[in-house]
């Protein structure tokens, strides 16, 4: 079925100069282009009934969501759970590709089941998922199972992904904090916190907060990192406890992570809130502060 899709490695752009994963690069110059393109996404062979999850983990247990040979991943750990399950190889879609140490609570995956095995309660969503928390909880929990529409994909359907990333702004470390949080003891200024959010917003190259993609193997071009940013504000929870939460429909690598460390230089007083501008503008990494750390952010909710 022809949808359209947020996700840069199907954008116009992407497709004329590259090819790149999801929450790692693409784009074009325009907004339509860059971030909306109609794209085929595959219906379940015949014979299959796809499923969707909404699963949440404690990214320090993993090497990340992709799974890579030789280290353990959440997609990995997931993927090899359903197949002893179903009994027949299992490929998996992900709304979002986190970073080792990152968690997630509301990450999106997406799969095909033998039809029968569906209908003959064996492959059902219920039990697929009982069976993922009975051998990973705590680390992996499913939420939510639930058959799905045969031309849903939980990458490809996305049309926003939301990240949260908590500080913990005391004088003394929390332990039982520590897990999901970056202690901060420095004063931070929740007004030049907010301030520095406001450039962010829009169609922008984010160059200045990601890790620069390798070139595309086959067409030699470098992705395209430009992003819209559709929100980006801080929260004050009490007790020290300070959110940020930012929503767009993807990201390049360590974006969030990136712009999270620039903000709170910003707070402490080591910039002004007004630079933020001009380090998008500039396209150098160099001009933004440092990498946050992977224990506070969170892939928070996947919108459709």
């Amino acid at each position: 079925m022809n949808v359209i899709s947020t996700d840069p490695l199907w954008s116009v752009g992407s497709r004329l100069d590259t090819d790149s994963p999801t929450d790692s690069a693409s784009g074009c110059d325009s907004e339509p282009h860059a971030e909306r393109a109609a794209i085929d996404i595959p219906a379940p062979a015949a014979g299959f009934t796809r499923v969707r999850m909404t699963v949440a983990y404690d990214g320090s247990k993993f090497r990340g969501m992709a799974e890579n040979e030789g280290v353990t991943t959440v997609s990995g750990t997931i993927r090899t759970e359903l197949e002893r399950c179903v009994e027949h190889p299992v490929v998996l879609s992900v709304a979002g590709r986190t970073d080792a140490g990152v968690h997630a609570w509301g990450q999106v995956i997406s799969f095909d089941v033998d039809s029968d095995l569906v209908a003959s309660g064996k492959g059902s969503p219920a039990r697929l998922a009982r069976a993922i928390n009975q051998q990973s909880v705590p680390s992996i929990v499913v939420r939510d199972a639930e058959l799905a529409a045969a031309d849903f994909d939980a990458r490809f359907s996305a049309m926003t992904r939301s990240y949260r990333y908590t500080i913990v702004n005391r004088p003394v470390p929390d332990p039982f904090l520590a897990a999901t949080s970056w202690w901060v003891p420095q004063d931070l200024d929740l007004h030049s916190l907010q301030l520095g959010c406001d450039a962010l917003y829009g169609l922008h190259n984010f160059s200045s907060f990601c890790r620069r993609p390798k070139p595309n193997p086959v067409t030699g071009f470098e992705p395209s990192l430009m992003r819209r940013v559709r929100e980006a504000r801080w929260h004050e929870a009490g007790d020290g406890i300070l959110r940020f939460d930012i929503t767009a429909s993807s990201y390049c690598h360590q974006m969030v992570r990136s712009i999270v460390g620039t903000l709170i230089e910003m707070g402490r007083g080591l910039r002004r809130p007004g630079e933020m501008a001009g380090i998008i503008r500039s396209e150098d990494r160099s001009r933004a502060g440092g990498v946050a750390p992977p224990q506070g952010l969170c892939l928070w909710e996947v919108g459709y």
